[in-house]
């Protein structure tokens, strides 16, 4: 009993101190403000803008492309369809903030947007994961990204 509240007591001590940034660990209210900034370059129409969120080498697995791919061009290019769309209305649904350390969160849930087709503006819903990681130089950027389709509801439901 004694060691299990000294290994518990050491894992809350240990949450308040920096991390390997000397920064002070991100809480969970900074990392939903840090991913609100980020998310609000998607409707911005501006490439350079969203690029700047993603870190070198991010790893981005992208529903309309069949690999995970960690070529920035690649990335840009998604960036670039997704500004073609131009995406209003954004929103997160039920969104998932999970503190992995002093220097990095995982941001989830749903994305739902409009985007132009056409003359119509139809609604899109995508399933979301970004690993966001305080840099060098102190900023948030993402990491890694994982975007999915909802599933269809079947008829019978």
């Amino acid at each position: 009993m004694r060691r299990a509240l000294l290994i518990a007591a050491i894992a809350v001590s240990s949450c308040d101190k920096p991390g390997p940034s000397g920064q002070p660990p991100v809480t969970e209210a900074e990392a939903a403000k840090i991913a609100e900034t980020a998310e609000a370059t998607f409707t911005a129409g501006d490439v350079g803008k969203i690029m700047d969120q993603y870190a070198e080498g991010a790893v981005m697995i992208d529903a309309s492309k069949p690999d995970p791919s960690a070529d920035r061009k690649v990335a840009t290019e998604s960036a670039r369809a997704l500004v073609s769309m131009k995406p209003q209305d954004y929103q997160v649904l039920d969104r998932h903030i999970q503190l992995v350390g002093p220097d990095a969160f995982v941001s989830s849930g749903i994305q739902r947007f409009t985007v132009a087709a056409g003359t119509a503006r139809p609604t899109v819903s995508v399933r979301f994961t970004d690993v966001f990681q305080r840099q060098p130089d102190k900023r948030w950027k993402i990491v890694h990204e994982h975007m999915s389709m909802p599933p269809t509801p079947s008829a019978q439901q």
